[in-house]
């Protein structure tokens, strides 16, 4: 039986870079003689349709599409961690309570909380890629991807959830207002200094 893997998630707010590290990432670890999986959240089209139309509706039952396909995709982690791959993720339950935060009263999104900590795997490493809002915003805006949550004071509170949540030694700043050679350089220090 091979030694459990590592799972590693990448998160930060909409135009920080998360998706473009978490792809840069799996060629350096690979060149390193880790086997490697990697993953983005959300990965069900149908849950992530219904999301989008619950959201101006019922920003609970929204949060909750995250949650079912987050519950889906738990097996295919758990069964690459067992063969001791290195996971690598876009985006995890923390993005949920983060982006869900502004939205939701306190009785809500404790009850969120506790359902997604009892559902979801507790990552061994958090990637924070930490950037400015209005310059995140201009690279939101200059991708042409914009969601219901990129305008300025949302992703502003969606920023300070992700701060209260801040846990060193387990999570670790990425300063994401450079290049992506710049922050995967960072990302790359960060991942050989947790012994990868």
């Amino acid at each position: 039986m091979s030694e459990r893997g590592t799972y590693i998630v990448v998160e930060g707010i909409d135009g920080t870079g998360k998706t473009m590290l978490a792809t840069r990432l799996v060629p350096p670890l690979l060149a390193r003689g880790h086997s490697v999986s990697s993953f983005r959240e959300p990965t069900d089209k149908f849950l992530r349709d219904q999301f989008q139309r619950l959201i101006k509706i019922d920003p609970l039952s929204a949060a909750f599409c995250f949650t079912i396909d987050r519950a889906m995709l738990r097996p295919e982690i758990e069964r690459a961690l067992d063969l001791g791959d290195v996971v690598v993720q876009d985006r995890s339950f923390y993005s949920t309570l983060a982006y869900q935060y502004p939205g939701l009263s306190g009785d809500a999104y404790r009850e969120l909380e506790r359902i997604e900590r009892e559902l979801a795997i507790e990552p061994d490493l958090v990637l924070y890629l930490d950037a400015p809002v209005d310059l995140a915003m201009k690279r939101v805006e200059g991708s042409g991807e914009r969601t219901a949550f990129d305008d300025e004071p949302y992703l502003s509170r969606v920023k300070r959830r992700f701060e209260q949540m801040f846990q060193p030694p387990k999570w670790v700043r990425i300063n994401a207002t450079g290049n992506p050679d710049r922050t995967q350089e960072q990302a790359m220090n960060a991942l050989m200094a947790a012994g990868l």
